[in-house]
């Protein structure tokens, strides 16, 4: 047994949320503040191991080449932005979903400039990068391990996901100074290819589809996710 996380009375861990993994009561789960609870209508698990590796055989969620993210892949953080920022102004109409569309656009050119196949635009591994980016957003980290424990392949796990895949993830607090979203989003993906975890997973031959999520904090600044399968 659990503790709900909005009234912390006993639940069984695994009513939990789809989003988050944080277990919740049947009576609180419309209270439940999770980013992405509302944006779609992913249903709730029941069994915290559907979709692992049983005894006989199955996908392997430990693959360090895929879902081990921590170490293998870095996060890029742009403390200092040039170019792709300005340096006077506030925010001025931000569109995060325009900049999701570019951000997918500007990974597909980095790889036809290098010989490689484009990724096809995939709805559920944009729901999984949207989730994932609010919830960073909301909570305030930078991490592919969420608070709470959740990670990449946890993530994949609960979107029903049955591919071996990755995730890159990059913040700025300076995100909404972006001059034009094109810029913001060409920047990203030049941070990406500069770090050599994340320029693996973007470069990766053996990846097909890709989903982006764009999530705006409270204080400015921008939060985006690459999930690829």
């Amino acid at each position: 047994m659990a503790e709900c996380t909005v009234c912390g009375g006993s639940v069984a861990v695994s009513d939990a949320c789809p989003h988050c993994a944080r277990p919740v009561c049947e009576r609180h789960r419309a209270a439940h503040d999770c980013p992405g609870v509302e944006s779609d209508s992913a249903a709730w698990y029941t069994d915290p191991d559907a979709g692992r590796p049983r005894a006989t055989g199955g996908r392997d969620l430990s693959n360090p080449r895929r879902l081990a993210a921590g170490a293998a892949v870095a996060v890029a953080i742009a403390l200092v932005v040039a170019l792709a920022l300005s340096v006077t102004g506030g925010a001025t109409g931000f569109d995060d979903e325009r900049v999701e569309r570019l951000v997918v656009s500007e990974v597909n050119d980095a790889r036809a400039d290098r010989g490689l196949a484009p990724l096809d635009a995939n709805a559920t591994l944009a729901r999984v990068a949207d989730a994932h980016s609010a919830d960073m957003a909301a909570r305030g980290y930078v991490n592919h391990t969420a608070p709470n424990g959740s990670t990449v392949a946890d993530r994949y796990d609960r979107f029903g996901l049955g591919c071996a895949g990755s995730e890159n993830i990059y913040f700025t607090p300076n995100g909404e100074l972006s001059v034009t979203e094109r810029a913001f989003a060409r920047w990203v993906v030049e941070e990406w290819l500069a770090s050599p975890g994340h320029r693996e997973t973007l470069l990766d031959p053996g990846f097909s589809r890709q989903g982006i999520g764009v999530a705006v904090g409270t204080d400015g600044g921008v939060y985006v996710t690459q999930n690829v399968c």
